[in-house]
């Protein structure tokens, strides 16, 4: 680490010198963009990968748009919308509205788009799971249709604002290989176009002219045209930055993202929306950890943690980086809370320990969920302070879906992001659904997960909601940590807006020139 800090600031004084090569890209309107994960398409329904959601988001649209500056749904390709009843949703849309390929939106677009993602046949690794509260989608007339629930679905909005991009039917229908689209075929309705898409030379778009439903929830591209290209090395990825080769990506190291801080020609953009960090504990003893199961161990872990410290030595993003109080943040529909975490407190904490019987500590394991070995090791450190002696595994993402799912894991440190959901049934429907990624089996929360989920009226889904993240603060059974924001390294001529739902962390028609 030493050695690479010195090279960085190396290459940070030598970069100064550099300034002509991004200049001359804001000057012919291409953004070019570093991805690590190799491009394998566009569409994200075929790769849900957080840098296939870059390019995705900006080719294809929804049916509705949700604000995330305002926090509220907008139109976008439907112009209106009502609730007929608790399972019942009428849509109206544009009739003005054409594919990059110059062909009409239609209704039947919308209805062959819902009823292909939603159908468990065709293989989509989360659009069935996402839709599957669809009954039923009827076209009701030349530019309406209604979308019936299987029963009332609280983010029934939020998901065709963010899990149903619309297809051209006809096109999209005749392709004998469909995971084609969003490679060899790639036609949507967005600000961007795709120009080529190949995995070797990488993504290139263009802006969308024609794009007439933009407004503020998703505003028509300003940039001209963006070049994504894969970079698997992160210090590679820096070295090109710095000398003009590329203009933005994204970083997780606090070292990188301090440093490059210290660049004139650099911004270092965090964006904090939908993700953080938390720490689990085994509540119902799956893994045999008997400690674990027993209340005051959990609270004497809570009290060894110093939330603060762990968010200004670990992550990157800076001020952006806080600690957080509950299972979700106030920007997430749903989220809603009374209690906080107990303070840190060393003396109390061991206190308890004694309290519970273990006054010499006792031996634990810390399971890291990919990329949040750091912030474990961190965790562990804080932990043995009270005699917690607790090693960190740091496995595979198979891995730790396996020791996951097989009841062997004692304490999960990691960070979890929503899917790109602005809500918090994800959180809940992941945590506590009885399945085997539960480790805490309440009844009482499992009775509040399920009346949320069906409940549409906001502030009653706040009021149930209150009472779930409360009892998990009260027991201690999930320690919310840190927030944990994408961080954005990039020229100074370019703008990242911050705050988007996305899971990339930003949204490509939301970039611009200063």
């Amino acid at each position: 680490m030493h050695e690479f800090r010195n090279r960085l600031l190396g290459v940070l004084a030598a970069s100064v010198l550099l300034a002509a090569p991004a200049a001359a890209q804001k000057s012919q309107q291409t953004l070019r963009v570093a991805l690590s994960n190799p491009i394998s398409t566009i569409f994200v329904e075929n790769n849900p990968d957080p840098e296939t959601d870059l390019a995705s988001r900006a080719v294809f649209d929804d049916l509705i748009c949700y604000d995330h500056q305002k926090l509220e749904f907008a139109p976008l390709l439907a112009q209106s919308w009502t609730q007929v009843d608790d399972k019942t949703l009428d849509l109206k849309l544009r009739d003005d509205v054409t594919f990059h390929d110059g062909t009409k939106f239609t209704v039947d677009d919308a209805v062959y788009s819902l009823n292909y993602l939603r159908d468990p046949n065709n293989k989509l690794r989360f659009a069935s799971e996402n839709l599957k509260w669809i009954a039923g989608v009827e076209k009701t007339g030349d530019n309406t249709l209604r979308i019936v629930s299987t029963q009332p679905t609280a983010v029934a909005m939020l998901r065709l604002a963010t899990s149903a991009p619309m297809l051209p039917a006809k096109l999209h229908e005749a392709l004998a290989d469909k995971s084609e689209f969003g490679l060899k075929v790639s036609v949507g309705t967005g600000p961007y176009k795709a120009v080529s898409v190949d995995p070797t030379a990488g993504i290139t778009l263009a802006r969308n002219d024609a794009y007439r439903q933009a407004n503020p929830c998703k505003p028509a591209g300003t940039i001209g045209s963006a070049k994504i290209v894969q970079i698997p090395d992160a210090q590679t990825q820096i070295a090109q930055l710095m000398i003009g080769g590329i203009d933005l990506t994204r970083t997780t190291s606090k070292d990188q993202a301090d440093l490059l801080a210290m660049n004139p020609l650099l911004t270092v953009t965090p964006s904090e929306g939908i993700s953080f960090y938390f720490m689990s504990l085994d509540a119902a003893g799956r893994s045999g950890n008997k400690a674990l199961t027993e209340l005051k161990v959990r609270q004497a872990i809570v009290r060894a943690l110093d939330r603060k410290a762990l968010a200004t030595s670990v992550i990157p993003g800076s001020a952006a980086v806080q600690p957080i109080d509950a299972l979700c943040l106030k920007n997430h529909r749903g989220c809603d809370y009374a209690t906080t975490p107990a303070g840190f407190d060393l003396a109390a904490a061991k206190a308890l320990l004694t309290e519970a019987g273990y006054p010499d500590g006792f031996d634990s394991e810390i399971t890291a969920v990919p990329g949040g070995g750091n912030m474990a090791e961190a965790v562990a450190g804080e932990l043995r302070k009270i005699g917690i002696r607790a090693k960190v595994d740091k496995p595979t993402f198979a891995g730790y879906r396996s020791k996951q799912r097989d009841g062997k894991t004692e304490i999960i440190v990691g960070t979890w992001t929503l899917g790109g959901l602005a809500d918090v049934v994800p959180t809940v429907d992941y945590f506590f659904d009885g399945g085997p990624r539960d480790y805490i089996r309440d009844p009482q929360i499992a009775g509040w997960a399920k009346e949320g989920v069906a409940t549409l009226d906001e502030s009653k889904r706040k009021a149930i909601y209150r009472q779930l993240f409360d009892r998990v603060n009260t027991e201690s059974y999930i320690v919310p940590l840190t927030t944990s924001p994408s961080v954005f390294v990039h020229s100074q001529d370019a703008a990242v807006t911050p705050g988007s739902f996305s899971n990339y962390g930003a949204d490509l028609y939301e970039m611009h020139w200063k």
